[in-house]
């Protein structure tokens, strides 16, 4: 990973007035973001409100004088649909590498995406209304003129965010184009 100086974090810092990012050569660095997951906290926190909701199914059924069966099966339906969601929702673990062939995305368990830089049609990046990011999305040419979505990385998934903006935004080619959103006006 390619430590930056002050100096050139302001250079790769977007200017609101720039219509078009700079075009710069490619990194001979790889620079690297990896994106943990889900949390060993958040993971505890989750395990323990599913306990929780256990012991009021449990604590109903006593008070209710129900069948220790139904009330039962009900809960492990109920708790068991819920953790399936919940493991259907939480993000995997993931790093993004920037390097001078391209992007790369890896996802734990999956085939590595890799998008050569002539590749990529355009990059699209969501803000609030203050100017943060909250995503950022990568569409790669597919054909002459389709365009597919690669992959998205959003603010809450990503430590140093900001940087991966930053870094693309500075080595997108010419040909790809560079789009700001602002969403939740």
């Amino acid at each position: 990973m390619r430590d930056t100086t002050e100096s050139e974090r302001v250079e790769l810092t977007p200017t609101p007035e720039r219509a078009e990012p700079q075009q710069t050569d490619a990194p001979d660095q790889p620079r690297e973001w990896v994106s943990p997951g889900v949390s060993p906290r958040k993971r505890l926190l989750t395990g323990l409100g599913v306990l929780a909701a256990a012991l009021v199914f449990f604590t109903i059924a006593l008070t209710q004088g129900a069948s220790m069966l139904v009330s039962t099966i009900i809960g492990v339906v109920f708790i068991g649909c819920f953790v399936w969601y919940l493991r259907i929702v939480a993000p995997e673990p993931f790093t993004i590498r920037l390097d001078a062939s391209g992007v790369m995305r890896v996802e734990r368990g999956s085939e590595p995406v890799t998008i050569a830089w002539p590749g990529i049609a355009k990059i699209k990046e969501e803000q609030f209304k203050n100017g943060t990011s909250v995503s950022v999305t990568l569409y790669k040419r597919v054909g002459e003129r389709g365009l597919h979505r690669a992959w998205v990385a959003y603010r809450d998934d990503l430590p140093r965010f900001d940087e991966l903006v930053a870094a693309l935004r500075a080595d997108l080619p010419a040909g790809g184009a560079w789009v700001s959103e602002t969403v939740h006006e």
